[in-house]
């Protein structure tokens, strides 16, 4: 009887499912906590190890599950599937947050983006202030949100799956 083998999607579905779970949780206690607007550095840092985390780990266990080799080609495949579901996961309730949860969290922004304006430029008129804003409200809508949310999700995912693979890859020799 032939061994069975891991597929990418499998994989894919799994961790992505986990990726989108992770950042669901960041993003609730963020909220929880009142630090979804005052978001710092470290928020990133913390994301962006729980995708790392996500897609290496993926990519060792389709290894693990297909005789310990895995070529560059199934890692990218196995890591950007995981970027992919974890984005659209996440884009999702980024989504159903700023429509249903909390529809005013989009003024909120722009508000603070006033603030930080001010602040920051003082020598700008209430003009280029309201300009600068209206044009920022654009990229501020949920869908736009979502939308750039899942395209960074797998743009990042790319490089850390190319760079995660090329360490953990291992080409059969029997192929």
């Amino acid at each position: 009887m032939e061994d069975q083998k891991l597929t990418t999607g499998k994989v894919a579905l799994t961790y992505g499912g986990l990726l989108g779970l992770l950042t669901i949780i960041l993003a609730v206690v963020l909220y929880v906590t009142n630090n979804l607007l005052e978001q710092s550095w470290i928020t990133a840092v913390v994301s962006f190890l729980i995708m790392i985390g996500c897609i290496s780990y993926g990519q060792k266990v389709f290894r693990n599950g297909n005789g310990g080799y895995m070529d560059l080609k199934d890692a990218l495949k196995v890591g950007v599937g995981i970027a992919l579901i974890g984005a659209i996961i996440g884009a999702l309730y980024n989504y159903i947050f700023l429509t249903v949860i909390e529809p005013g969290f989009t003024e909120l922004i722009i508000e603070k983006q006033r603030e930080a304006m001010i602040t920051t430029q003082p020598n700008m008129t209430e003009a280029q202030i309201n300009q600068a804003l209206e044009f920022a409200g654009k990229f501020a809508q949920p869908w736009v949100q979502s939308s750039f949310q899942i395209v960074a999700g797998i743009f990042f995912g790319f490089i850390i799956s190319l760079i995660s693979g090329l360490i953990l890859k291992r080409n059969n020799p029997h192929q």
